[in-house]
């Protein structure tokens, strides 16, 4: 029962924990989804919005700037101007509005990302547009009033004046009639005071008669004056002409959606993970883009001129030949033609070997799988100190060294590749066999005759540049080579040409003339799935030596890290 609990409790929790991520997922998504929508719309809009801030601040500076020199012109306009251009203005608000109408139904029959932008940018303008050509109409009609009181004070003050000139001429011609009665009143004499209807009382009296209509002709005239110069006190006055003020408040309302997108989209921006990803991501986007496409062509530009240009010219340059064949090549190599009586292949998966008292032997200790008791077992601490690094690189170092009193077989098996195979190779006196020491797993001779190894170099040909291949180590007899090769190692005659990878190649006999062929056909080459080049070996009595599934060129060792790699092709240049 309690098993049966604690499985149904396991299975709940799993179950559980399931339906938890399956939640967690889809919340994920979801909040994804939406962010790449809105990083998306705003990777859209965000250049656009700004872009039509500008455009409408910059419309905006120069309807200000013409409205400027428009009411500067105007400040000084006649009122049938002033008349013209108010009817000018009132025609062009009547325009904005009825554009700023249609602007909804042209708005739904455009779309793209730009679309919302455009709609904002054209609203703006036209909102800033018809708020100015309305502040200028009110400046207008208020211009239009003030020289309407200006013309008609100016109109009261002439009459003012004009009744100021009659009272003073009036005031005159009384003043002059006066000094004419005080002349008569002091040229007259006692009897035409007592005779007032003599000549001169007659002329007194018409004299006085003049002074008394001046003087009333004078009042009305001060009268006149005194009135019309309180109808001018109590017309109102002009006031002072105001310079054009536009109201910047009103302006920055006209334009407020797109301001207040704007603003929301850069606050996004200011506050988006996602979008200040976008924008780390955006400008190395185009060389990014460059870069992957180069690094999917410029591989197949390089395969191509290999292919087709330095291939074929190094298949016409002189092959590469490490020693001149001699006159006795056939007593030096009948041991290879022995060594393939019974075919190609000459490995096994072990092989004995007959160690005798003046014999030695080297050989690694996962190569040597059984010995006899009485056998010495020393080690050599380096295969050759004159080529410590093709030693060390080849692992040919900490080696077992054998020696025996009596004669003695060994087995030698490799104990770490259940696939590698060898093959003893025998090289008679006199003879020496290019190897790779890569496949050398060990070496019998006799003792105090340790082989020699020479070093060739071949710089001046293109098979080695090609193959990256520029020295060749050989080993002189007489000697016994333990050779290594996965699932068998062969020997075959080169007498009639022979191709085989260059992958696979585990060494040849020095007379062999040794050269590169481009491998076929192209398309495999061009998809990696095959090298470059071919060797080709030929002579007369030439022997190579190869394995049956190469070493290199493993889909393992193809996968490996670039410094692998390059420290593999430095190691290929100096023959290891």
């Amino acid at each position: 029962m309690g098993h049966l609990l604690s499985s149904l409790l396991g299975l709940l929790r799993r179950y559980l924990l399931l339906f938890i991520g399956i939640v967690l997922v889809l919340v994920g998504g979801t909040w994804a989804r939406s962010e790449w929508r809105q990083v998306r719309a705003s990777a859209g809009e965000l250049p656009s919005l700004q872009a039509a801030q500008h455009r409408v601040d910059a419309r905006k500076a120069a309807l200000r700037a013409a409205l400027d020199r428009e009411a500067r012109t105007m400040s000084t306009a006649t009122r049938q101007a002033l008349d013209a251009r108010i009817r000018e203005v009132d025609t062009e608000i009547r325009r904005l509005a009825q554009a700023r109408d249609d602007m909804p139904l042209l708005s739904v029959l455009r779309g793209g990302p730009d679309a919302l932008p455009a709609r904002l940018e054209q609203a703006a303008l036209h909102g800033i547009e018809l708020e100015l050509r309305r502040q200028e109409r009110a400046w207008l009609a208020a211009l239009r009033s003030r020289l309407d009181v200006l013309l008609d004070r100016q109109a009261a003050l002439h009459r003012l004046e004009s009744l100021r000139l009659a009272y003073l001429s009036a005031y005159q011609a009384r003043e002059d009639a006066k000094k004419t009665l005080a002349a008569a009143y002091a040229h007259r004499r006692w009897t035409d005071r007592m005779f007032p209807y003599s000549p001169a009382g007659r002329q007194v009296q018409a004299l006085e008669a003049r002074v008394a209509a001046q003087q009333g002709r004078t009042d009305a005239a001060l009268a006149r004056f005194r009135q019309q110069k309180q109808l001018v006190d109590q017309l109102p006055r002009a006031p002072d002409l105001a310079r054009l003020q536009v109201d910047e408040r009103r302006l920055v309302a006209a334009a407020a959606p797109l301001a207040e997108r704007l603003r929301q989209v850069e606050t996004f921006a200011a506050q988006s993970i996602a979008w200040q990803a976008w924008q780390v991501v955006k400008p190395v986007l185009g060389a990014a883009v460059a870069v992957l496409v180069s690094w999917i062509v410029v591989p197949f530009a390089i395969r191509a001129v290999f292919y087709f240009v330095l291939a074929p010219l190094a298949a016409r340059t002189r092959p590469i030949l490490i020693a001149e064949p001699r006159g006795d090549e056939d007593r030096l190599l009948r041991a290879w033609q022995h060594m393939r009586e019974d075919g190609p292949q000459v490995s096994a998966v072990s092989k004995r070997i007959e160690l005798g008292p003046d014999d030695e032997m080297l050989v690694r200790p996962a190569y040597c799988q059984s010995q006899p008791e009485h056998v010495e077992v020393g080690t050599k601490v380096l295969f050759d100190w004159s080529y410590w690094l093709p030693s060390i690189a080849a692992h040919l170092w900490m080696l077992d060294r054998l020696r025996t009193a009596r004669p003695a077989g060994i087995v030698v098996s490799s104990t770490v590749d259940a696939l590698e195979e060898v093959a003893l190779l025998e090289i008679p006196a006199g003879a020496a066999f290019v190897l790779q020491a890569r496949g050398l797993a060990g070496v019998l001779y006799k003792r105090g005759r340790k082989p020699r190894i020479r070093s060739h170099w071949r710089l001046g040909t293109l098979h080695a540049w090609l193959t990256l291949q520029l020295r060749y180590l050989s080993f002189e007899g007489p000697a016994t080579l333990v050779i290594k090769g996965r699932r068998g190692v062969r020997l075959e005659n080169a007498s009639t040409g022979r191709v085989v990878s260059q992958d696979a190649t585990l060494g040849f006999s020095t007379n062999t003339v040794y050269a590169t062929v481009r491998a076929r056909p192209f398309l495999p080459y061009m998809l990696g799935r095959r090298a470059l080049l071919n060797d080709k070996f030929s002579g007369k009595h030439a022997y190579f030596l190869y394995e049956e599934i190469p070493g290199r060129g493993q889909p393992g060792e193809r996968n490996r890290n670039p410094l692998e790699a390059l420290v593999d092709a430095g190691l290929k240049a100096l023959g290891v």
